[in-house]
């Protein structure tokens, strides 16, 4: 799958490089070409100058004469063979560029010809990438899953809570870290509607059940007011004591929006974490107590510190909100 998306079209800043490149190449391929043109014109006059000069020049002369026409000509062939590699070498390289575009300009017509089925291909993609989370010490792993975020998400993609490739990979790593054994499956998706939103091409909505084991080390990170309560009210240790080890189901909605690149460039996420506490606790007042203390915001997202300015901006941003 990941040698398919390869061939998705880049972002526009990658087409516009691709462009500086083959005015680059056409340029010192000009060069070149002139270059060779202009030294064959050398070569042509300094034997003609030199055939002239031989009528005039004395015959004891000769033998030096000889051997001047010698190196010269030695010098004149051995530049002549290195232009000639060089316009070998830049016409493989213009070659190749032509081979890239026409493979950029291929996968660009087919993500607009079959675009919902490409993007929900994309996402199926997705959840398999990240079925175990994302731990950047398991190196091999981060590097594929780095590799198909590189080809399918922006760099900039964002969302309420946040913005940024990084951003986005480090919360999936403290669902990773600061849990066992994730685990994540697609359940279900399909395409939404968005032909009143220029912003999307198409918009994914999918359905989705991570399972984790709850450690103490969720709960310091995900709940630390209970964690702190916990270290002197019996009742709030009992709650700590019942969650830790346990094993829920968290049930996940993503939106994703593609935009005319075939990228993903915003998405939405909804994780309805009072269900999950209320399985695992048996209690709705234990559940809601300890949801109270969540340092998760309402889209999954670990809390992290907001700017009035940038929360606003990121809005103005985002298309039309399903969630």
């Amino acid at each position: 799958m990941l040698s398919f998306l390869r061939g998705y079209p880049s972002p526009l800043e990658r087409q516009d490089n691709e462009t500086n490149r083959a005015l680059h190449l056409a340029r010192r391929f000009a060069r070149s070409v002139s270059l060779h043109h202009s030294q064959r014109l050398s070569v042509i006059g300094h034997w003609t100058t030199l055939h002239r000069r031989h009528k005039t020049i004395p015959a004891r002369n000769c033998a030096s004469r000889r051997r001047q026409i010698s190196r010269t000509r030695r010098q004149h062939a051995g530049q002549e063979q290195t232009l000639s590699s060089s316009i070998r070498a830049l016409q493989a390289d213009i070659a190749s560029l032509e081979r890239s575009a026409m493979l950029r300009d291929s996968a660009t017509l087919l993500w607009r010809t079959n675009c919902s089925s490409v993007a929900l291909d994309l996402t199926r993609e997705y959840y398999l990438q990240f079925q175990h989370g994302y731990n950047s010490r398991d190196r091999d792993r981060c590097a594929v899953i780095d590799q198909y975020m590189t080809s399918v998400f922006s760099p900039d993609i964002v969302c309420r809570d946040f913005q940024g490739m990084q951003a986005f990979m480090d919360q999936w790593e403290k669902y990773t870290t600061f849990h066992q054994g994730l685990e994540i499956k697609l359940q279900a998706m399909r395409i939404v509607d968005s032909d009143d939103d220029p912003l999307c091409i198409v918009t994914v909505h999918a359905n989705a059940e991570m399972t984790v084991t709850f450690t103490e080390d969720t709960v310091k990170t995900l709940y630390p007011a209970l964690f702190d309560r916990s270290l002197h009210n019996p009742q709030d240790c009992g709650i700590v004591d019942k969650l830790v080890g346990s094993r829920g189901s968290i049930p996940v909605e993503l939106v994703l929006n593609f935009d005319e690149q075939g990228r993903v460039f915003s998405f939405e996420s909804r994780v309805d974490l009072v269900a999950t506490l209320l399985n695992v606790l048996r209690n709705p007042s234990d559940a809601i107590h300890v949801h109270q203390s969540s340092s998760m915001t309402a889209d999954g997202h670990w809390q992290l510190e907001q700017n009035s300015e940038e929360l606003a901006r990121r809005e103005r941003m985002l298309p039309r909100q399903l969630l």
